[in-house]
């Protein structure tokens, strides 16, 4: 055979070429199967850190026990032959500011855990090769990251129903506001924010809802003005016939385990001259006051009166309902207000008297949601990276 004739036969090429491509081929299958195998473990390093970050913010105001709780639940998340993928040094506490989705170490105001798992060399735990030591035999280093913050806590959304009764003689004002239950002290110092929301003039306000930190609970002022409504001339004239007292009604809630608490305050801002014998105890007085009735539904609809199909309690001269249930994701609470306690000093033949009322508990009504996710005062931990 010519070499002319040699080099145009293709007999045998594809073998040879195909000889050729084999080592490629299972190299190639080889790292994929191994690249399958690293996500896994990232998936694992991922849920590790996740875990970590998450449980070790619940306890951030505590650097000893967030490390500690990070450190436990990211050997819990991963199998046993991953050996140690967070270490303490790995943990790090610091502030989440959500407006530019930062995360910066810090030593005080922290609200936030960062927590990196791995397996790598320096934890002397990199994940091996298997069927890609084709490529080489060093192991390959795999890494998670997770940042968790407290984003805030479980709280009211905004009322869904609002109504003050419009054919009361007195003027009514309600507001809400943020009560610090954790500190002692004068309740004065411990109410901040401050809202006005309704009142029975059928005003309508425009209000920022009130946003409650750390031990603090969303609450309420009712502001009571007698006959101002049906006797306007006395808000000029206090010691008028038939007199304008001022009072306001604080609830200063508390929450444990998702259940409100209220302990009802009085302050006095004014009182005529002929009424001061029936209001004893000076301008302050807390906790005397059975003004407030609680209902918990299971939709805005079951908040009704019983006579229209729904649960809420209705009647004169009767005990209020105070709910013993915290507020749920999806559910409503009712609050139910008497202007007027019952129980109060002097006479009561008619409307006009200082110790007159009806106690039917419904001269305002408010209707929340409830927190779309935990109870009342849950601190809302989440994941922001």
């Amino acid at each position: 055979m010519s070499a002319r004739r040699f080099l145009r036969d293709a007999r045998g090429a594809t073998v040879v070429v195909f000889a050729l491509t084999i080592p490629l081929v299972i190299g190639a299958a080889a790292y994929a199967v191994d690249l399958s195998y690293y996500k896994l473990v990232h998936n694992q390093l991922q849920s590790a850190a996740d875990a970590a970050a998450l449980g070790a913010t619940s306890l951030v105001s505590n650097e000893d026990a967030a490390i500690a709780m990070a450190l436990d639940l990211a050997e819990k998340n991963v199998p046993e032959n991953f050996g140690t993928v967070v270490t303490a040094a790995d943990v790090t506490l610091g502030t989440y500011d959500p407006a530019t989705r930062t995360f910066t170490p810090s030593l005080t105001g922290r609200n936030a855990v960062a927590v990196a798992a791995s397996r790598d060399g320096d934890h002397g735990n990199a994940a091996p090769r298997y069927f890609s030591m084709i490529w080489g035999d060093e192991g390959v280093a795999i890494d998670a990251y997770a940042i968790a913050a407290r984003t805030g806590q479980a709280t009211y959304e905004p009322p869904s129903v609002t109504w003050l009764d419009p054919e009361a003689g007195d003027y009514n004002e309600i507001y809400v506001y943020c009560f610090d239950y954790e500190a002692p002290g004068d309740p004065n110092a411990r109410r901040s924010q401050m809202t006005l929301i309704a009142d029975n003039e059928g005003t309508d306000y425009d209000y920022v809802w009130p946003t409650c930190g750390d031990g603090e609970a969303l609450s309420f002022r009712m502001r009571n003005v007698r006959h101002a409504r049906a006797h306007p001339e006395v808000w000029d004239n206090p010691n008028r016939a038939p007199y304008k007292a001022e009072l306001d009604f604080f609830t200063d809630t508390a929450i444990a385990d998702g259940v409100e608490t209220f302990t009802i305050r009085r302050e006095v801002t004014s009182i005529p001259r002929a009424w001061r014998s029936y209001f004893p105890g000076g301008r302050y007085s807390d906790g005397t006051f059975n003004i407030l009735e609680t209902v918990r539904c299971e939709s805005l609809d079951e908040c009704v009166g019983e006579s229209d199909g729904g649960i809420l309690p209705q009647g004169r001269n009767r005990t209020p309902n105070l709910e013993d249930q915290p507020c749920e994701p999806g559910k409503f609470m009712y609050f139910g207000w008497e202007d007027r306690p019952p129980g109060q000093p002097g006479p009561n033949a008619n409307w006009t008297d200082p110790a007159w009322t009806d106690t039917d508990f419904d001269d305002i009504r408010i209707v929340m949601k409830c927190p779309a996710e935990g109870f009342l005062g849950d601190k809302l931990v989440r994941l922001v990276r």
